[in-house]
């Protein structure tokens, strides 16, 4: 009889589980889904005000758009440095681990192909000028914090990223980096380690 009841329990299926049982896993999916989505809206707030700290009346023109912790930029915007800044503002969000930056740049109408290539190279040479310079007085003034400075700058609009070890730290940068001829704008997206 033992035999027949443990065959009979092997070859019966499980039972489909009841209404309330199907109801209560709705329930839970549904309470995820939400949990889920007011994270996301909680983060793509936070970008959203970080971008109109440092891009003011610009970030009036960038789209946000989050799914779990990816940013997704989208828009138009003046110029390259604002473009790049908007990236460099998006990640130094605390929760945020990657960004697409679909940020356009606004065409000028200003010569022919070859005269905008050579304008591109002339600021990207400039700009890459302005980061070593940047780099090279941090490091004259931070010693090896400098190390986790992060120096991005596009067309004279200069951020900090990174983590550095005391307010002081922070606060030498930032003075530091103001005073360097060529420096339109900075943004100090610096964190202090707790």
């Amino acid at each position: 009889m033992t035999t027949l009841i443990l065959a009979l329990a092997l070859v019966t299926p499980p039972p489909t589980p009841g209404p309330l049982q199907r109801v209560g896993e709705a329930i839970d999916k549904a309470a995820a889904r939400v949990g889920q989505t007011l994270k996301e809206a909680l983060l793509e707030t936070k970008v959203r005000v970080a971008l109109l700290e440092h891009l003011k009346k610009e970030a009036l023109k960038v789209s946000v758009e989050v799914s779990g912790h990816t940013v997704t930029l989208d828009g138009v915007v003046s110029s390259r440095g604002y473009q790049s800044l908007a990236e460099e503002v998006a990640r130094s969000v605390p929760g945020v681990r990657g960004v697409q930056n679909r940020v356009q740049v606004a065409e000028r109408p200003s010569g022919g192909p070859v005269s905008r290539a050579a304008r591109k190279v002339e600021q990207e040479t400039a700009d890459a000028l302005l980061e070593a310079k940047i780099k090279a007085r941090l490091f004259e003034v931070l010693g090896l914090a400098a190390f986790q400075v992060e120096v991005e700058a596009t067309d004279g609009v200069v951020s900090l990223s990174g983590t550095v070890k005391e307010k002081e730290q922070e606060t030498l940068a930032e003075k530091t980096v103001k005073a360097i001829p060529g420096v339109r704008e900075l943004h100090n997206l610096l964190h202090v380690a707790p």
